[in-house]
């Protein structure tokens, strides 16, 4: 019993200065996108092409930063669990385990600030972006039908199984190293994005980069990568977006 007590106080005293961070990084995050929020919307509605080579790096850096906010909290289990498998294999010493971590996270939210850019440009191309009218103003509602639907794929499944196990996504995709860091990374954000993508679509077309809209597709990534009865969650999620897209489409097609 003593020896269970002294590794759960071990485990709570690994964990809890990474979950400070995570914590602290995510208010920092969520603080920036508030105050940038009207300039995001001003570069999100105009096409690449269209920006300067400034205006494309603050773009970029705006997005990551909205996914950091987004994204992080769910990705704490798997930082964790980076930390401990790197600490198992003593490369923790001389700092090494931080540039480790840091290789790890980096590229998953590199990739997500990359996948936001891209597909807020081809939506703005498409014209998905913005006010929109004739049949084209049905589009935020086939979004929520399709992200419903998704949640009931293999595809989807699949992709979450890999983000709701991090030990066994660790021990099937270990990498040593600082290169195999990042190749790890990368892994994690491919799955993250199969899981996920669909919600920042929904985002995009319906919630117009609403803080509110915001908030809750991050809690229910975070519910659904964290919480309990997880393949529960994502079918009830499943549902209410189907019902939501149902009653969105109707009342859209109906107004034509």
């Amino acid at each position: 019993m003593k020896e269970s007590t002294n590794r759960q106080s071990l485990a709570f005293q690994f964990a809890a200065p990474v979950g400070i961070a995570v914590v602290s990084v995510t208010a920092f995050a969520w603080y920036v996108t508030w105050l940038s929020a009207d300039s995001m919307l001003s570069l999100m509605m105009m096409p690449l092409t269209m920006l300067d080579s400034l205006e494309v790096g603050t773009f970029f850096a705006l997005m990551t930063t909205m996914m950091i906010a987004m994204m992080l909290p769910a990705a704490l289990p798997m930082i964790i669990t980076y930390r401990r498998m790197v600490k198992a294999k003593k490369e923790f010493q001389s700092g090494r385990g931080e540039i480790r971590t840091v290789s790890f996270l980096a590229p998953y939210l590199l990739v997500w600030g990359g996948f936001g850019v891209a597909s807020l440009s081809g939506l703005v191309i498409l014209g998905l972006m913005g006010p929109m009218s004739g049949i084209m103003s049905s589009a935020p509602g086939v979004a929520l039908l399709a992200a419903g639907g998704y949640q009931f794929t293999r595809a989807k499944e699949a992709c979450l199984e890999q983000c709701q196990t991090p030990f066994s996504f660790m021990l099937s995709h270990w990498r040593d190293g600082n290169l195999g860091a990042v190749r790890m990374g990368l892994s994690h954000a491919s799955y993250c994005i199969g899981c996920c993508w669909l919600f920042m679509l929904v985002l995009f077309l319906t919630g117009a980069m609403s803080l509110l809209w915001m908030g809750g597709v991050s809690l229910i990534i975070f519910v659904e990568k964290v919480g309990f009865k997880r393949a529960l969650t994502s079918r009830i999620v499943g549902v209410l977006l189907i019902l939501l897209g149902s009653g969105f489409t109707i009342q859209t097609l109906t107004t034509l």
